[in-house]
């Protein structure tokens, strides 16, 4: 949660829990999402009493706190002494990137917030924040003008852009309209001003909150809008449309609504607004007379939802969360129990059950995990259809179309066709949601919760900028225009995937190969044409997740050279079945286990079924005939069982050769990198593998010691955490002793944070979703590898991963 999208977090301190989170919702009503904010308010459990906590101070602190830094607004005295404890409690590096402020509490959050979602510094968030009372001051004539309103203005001797308009909003520059007016000024290269002409205040910059409520604007008061810079022009034309546009007295009356939601999925679209058609049917509250039957009939939909979950997601990793959900013991254990004691019918039992998972995450304070309510939902939606009927949701025919939902769910993210949807405006959900990461995959621009912005009837055409989150409802043809010119301008400077050669190089000549992460084939077609050097890995999971029994290997070897032909001729390094654990294979029956991701999974699961491994291997061999094809064994521990998969490797071999059937031969085979053992003894499990592969999304979790997911220890899932990133230098270190290729295919790869002190540390082979391609050479560009290597150096010396960030983002700022 820390610095969400690198900005200033805020930590609200309060004697009281209520205060403190009603005056989050009102600054989040200014900017949704786009900020992280953190209440460390009230005293005992649950913060029932009045008081504060420097301990809990401390934890919030350390919640928001990101490269930016955090703001720290607080209430009465005694608050000021718990928040300076809290300060001499965290980490001497956070406790540098954190300022106590004496602004209000409420007043202050409000403009801090907007300050910090239109990309303040931390010395101007706070100094807005300590303004806060200024206009109100200034109002009841308790005071002067905000000093400094126009601090930023622009500069008085450079040619300027200008022009007068006339406030519509009946309640005039109000909080609300000010922060989309902070919000749209951020967005262009220009230094702004306003101005109230009629009542001879300013001008001021428009990057403050303050400074825009000390102008005391109301309706029919004539702004003089003011800009210099490259996109001066274009500043002042959308601004003015803005401040011209007239509030309606509701949202649906409203002939041209915008406004802000929370960034999504980046991209603009304009088109034809459709709602996503659902059909559930009715769960009837009744009992049956034999539970027996019933619970076999509930067993019976678990299977039938996995397959239609795996048709869905097949080739996400976001499946492998949904066959967990659909063996997790507290939904369907819960489920057979109420068949079992109250005689439930199976519909009715399993959607108690979910709305028991789902209150658990609702309730959770950390924005990632509470996103995760969405997917339990649509595992229930999928059972409940696999036992009473219905279809999933569905688009109405027509040309392509915005779409508006409440709350997106993974499936129904995974099936929407790109070419059919322009753009996504969840009324619910959020940019940590499955759905989400699904349409940043997919390239669908997107926004979510903007239910204060489209309501229920929505309208007619919609726009969006899944980047900025601003959303329009029935634009009027001025705005629709201005929509198109950013739509068009967003496509030109997109680099063209016909410009990528899978080769990014440094400012020092030095290469960097850009692989691809793929599960399938539309995975691998879209990686092939986004310019991909080669399949950097071919999870195979998908061959066996989603489905009641075991593919078989004709069938294997069929999908599997569909996803080689659209590399032929590239190299593709397939990672064999990595089941087990949290990828649960229902037809395996495997034992239950106290501590899965420690258990039978991975190659350990492999090597325990023989059998099913070399089907595997063999299917691969047979598919990779002609191509480049190599083999990643996965979750390796130790030399043994490298070993032990050359020998099935070489079974494989010999019996294809005495059936008569052409394959691939010899293979590579290298390993995963992804248990600290393997890690420590890469120079020796050089010997046995011909490369290494760094999955650092479990190397983390193993490393850390904090299960993906679990949440409390969301912060400690970090790659760039300095003993990750010593752990990946040991195994470069050992790789290159002996020739060894070394490439990372976690989650890290694509990380614009954290690529680049991934290739400090030399890494040349980053493998990622390709979506994330673009987002990675912007971050290396114009770095030497010297730059880079002194970077990783220095995140290597830190204490957390937090440090280690800062370390590339100072770096990266000029002087």
């Amino acid at each position: 949660m820390s610095g969400a999208a690198g900005r200033v977090g805020l930590v609200l301190v309060s004697h009281s829990r209520a205060l403190a989170e009603a005056t989050e919702a009102l600054a989040r009503q200014m900017t949704g999402e786009s900020v992280a904010i953190a209440c460390a308010a009230g005293a005992g459990d649950g913060g029932a009493e009045l008081g504060t906590d420097a301990t809990a101070i401390a934890a919030a602190i350390e919640r928001v706190c990101g490269p930016a830094g955090a703001v720290v607004l607080m209430d009465l005295g005694s608050a000021i002494l718990s928040a300076e404890t809290a300060l001499e409690l965290v980490d001497p590096e956070l406790g540098a990137r954190t300022r106590l402020t004496g602004g209000p509490i409420v007043e202050g959050a409000v403009a801090a917030a907007v300050r910090a979602a239109a990309g303040g510094t931390l010395e101007q968030v706070a100094a807005e924040a300590r303004r806060a009372l200024e206009p109100k001051a200034a109002q009841l004539g308790d005071g002067e003008r905000p000093a400094g309103a126009a601090a930023d203005a622009a500069d008085a001797g450079a040619p300027a852009v200008a022009v007068d308009v006339a406030i519509a909003d009946p309640s005039g520059l109000h909080a609300r309209p000010a922060a989309q007016l902070i919000a749209r000024a951020a967005a262009f290269d220009a230094a702004i001003t306003l101005e109230n002409v009629t009542a001879g205040r300013g001008p001021v910059a428009t990057s403050s909150l303050i400074a825009l409520a000390s102008l005391g604007a109301r309706r029919g008061d004539v702004l003089r809008l003011r800009a210099t810079g490259r996109q001066a022009a274009e500043a002042v034309a959308a601004l003015a449309a803005l401040v011209q546009r007239e509030a309606p007295a509701s949202a649906a009356a409203a002939p041209a609504t915008s406004g802000l939601a929370t960034p999504v999925a980046p991209g603009v679209a304009l088109g034809p607004l459709v709602r996503l058609v659902r059909v559930l049917p009715d769960i009837p509250e009744t009992t049956v007379d034999d539970p027996a039957s019933e619970a076999v009939r509930l067993r019976r939909a678990l299977e039938i939802a996995a397959q239609d979950l795996g048709n869905a997601l097949r080739g996400s990793d976001i499946l492998e969360a949904h066959q967990a959900l659909l063996c997790d013991p507290a939904l369907v254990d819960e489920a057979l129990s109420r068949i079992d004691r109250e005689r439930c019918n199976a519909a009715w039992a399993f959607r108690l059950a979910i709305e028991a998972a789902a209150a658990i995450y609702r309730q959770l304070d950390d924005p990632y995990l509470r996103a995760r309510e969405a997917d339990v939902h649509d595992v229930g939606d999928a059972v409940v259809r696999a036992l009473l009927g219905g279809a999933a949701a569905t688009l109405p025919e027509g040309p392509p179309a915005v779409v508006v939902v409440d709350d997106l769910t993974p499936s129904e993210a995974a099936r929407l066709d790109a070419a059919r949807v322009l753009g996504v405006i969840d009324r619910r959900g959020g940019p940590t949601s499955h759905a989400a990461i699904l349409l940043r995959a997919a390239g669908i621009p997107a926004v979510a919760g903007a239910a204060a912005l489209v309501p229920d009837d929505g309208g007619a055409r919609a726009g969006l900028d899944g980047a900025t989150g601003e959303v329009w409802l029935d634009p009027d043809p001025e705005t629709a225009a201005e929509i198109e010119r950013r739509r068009t301008a967003l496509r030109a400077s997109r680099r063209p995937p016909s410009a990528r050669d899978g080769r990014l190089r440094l400012a020092c000549g030095r290469e960097v190969e850009l692989w691809a992460n793929v599960a399938g084939p539309a995975d691998a077609r879209a990686a092939r044409e986004a310019g991909a050097l080669g399949v950097g890995l071919l999870r195979t999971e998908m061959l066996f997740l989603g489905r009641v029994d075991e593919p078989g290997e004709t069938e294997q070897a069929g999908l599997l050279a569909e996803i080689f032909a659209a590399f032929a001729g590239a190299p593709i390094v397939v990672r064999t079945l990595d089941a087990g654990g949290d990828k649960a294979l229902p037809y395996l029956e495997l034992d239950a286990e106290t501590n899965p991701s420690l258990g039978v999974r991975g190659v350990r699961l492999s090597l325990a079924r023989p059998a099913m491994l070399e089907a595997q291997l063999r299917a691969i061999l047979v598919a990779g005939r002609g191509h480049d094809v190599r083999v990643l064994i996965p979750m390796v521990s130790t030399a043994a069982e490298v070993v032990a998969v050359r020998a099935a490797l070489e079974r494989a071999h010999e019996a294809l050769a005495a059936a008569g059937l052409p394959h691939l031969w010899p293979v590579a085979t290298g390993i995963m990198v992804e248990v600290p053992s393997a890690a420590l003894m890469a120079e020796r499990l050089a010997r046995q593998a011909d490369f290494f592969s760094i999955g650092t999304n479990d190397l983390t979790q193993h490393t850390l010691a904090a299960e993906r997911g679990h949440p409390r220890l969301h912060a400690l899932s970090d790659p760039a955490h300095p003993a990750v990133l010593r752990l990946v230098r040991a195994v470069v270190e050992a790789g290159h002793a002996v020739g060894r290729p070394v490439s990372v295919c976690g989650e890290a790869a694509g990380d614009p944070g954290v690529a680049p002190l991934l290739v400090g540390l030399g890494i040349t082979r980053l493998s990622m979703c390709a979506s994330a391609f673009d987002a990675v050479e912007d971050a290396l560009a114009g770095a030497s590898f010297a730059e880079l290597a002194a970077v990783a150096e220095e995140a290597l010396a830190v204490d957390d991963a937090a440090a280690a960030r800062a370390a590339r983002a100072a770096a990266r700022r000029p002087g």
